[in-house]
């Protein structure tokens, strides 16, 4: 239809729509079940089931006793002590950490970067930390031999374009 809303006319097409809503019935819905056949049964044949619908659920509360499994990121290292972290927040960035020798510990964060490679390689008993931060497109190589110093380091672009390199 096409109404003119101009005076009047706006008045009666306000009225016509308000008694039309008001005319017409609630909306109501009604639940829908399933039947399940029962598993414990031999042969199902008959199509109603045995027991008869529950219209309301009831939720009870049974106490139960959970047991606490850690994450990977809290669990607690292995026997050689060696763990490798990798935080990565942004696109297609490539983050390889290889652990030789026991009691390792490397951290590596790309966050906001985007094209990045890091790869850090450790003997046994290092210690590294390595921060890209809104970086893009640069490869970094951690080479860490037995007995080597640890590697704090921060690379970020900042917001003028120059690149802060910390460590």
């Amino acid at each position: 239809m096409y109404f003119t809303l101009k005076g009047i006319r706006s008045l009666r097409a306000g009225l016509i729509a308000t008694s039309m809503l008001a005319a017409c019935p609630a909306a109501f819905a009604q639940s829908a079940y399933i039947t399940q056949v029962n598993p414990r049964s031999p042969g199902f044949t008959s199509t109603t089931a045995s027991q008869p619908a529950q219209t309301v659920p009831v939720f009870q509360y049974t106490p139960s006793q959970t047991a606490f499994v850690p994450t990977p990121e809290t669990a607690v290292p292995g026997r050689n002590g060696n763990l490798a972290q990798t935080l990565q927040i942004g696109s297609f960035n490539r983050v390889l950490q290889s652990q030789s020798g026991g009691n390792n510990f490397s951290n590596v964060g790309v966050i906001g970067g985007k094209n990045n490679n890091v790869g850090v390689w450790q003997g046994g008993g290092e210690l590294s930390n390595l921060n890209l931060i809104n970086t893009q497109g640069l490869s970094i190589g951690v080479i860490q031999p037995r007995g080597a110093a640890p590697v704090n380091m921060l690379i970020a672009r900042l917001p003028n374009g120059g690149l802060l390199i910390k460590r």
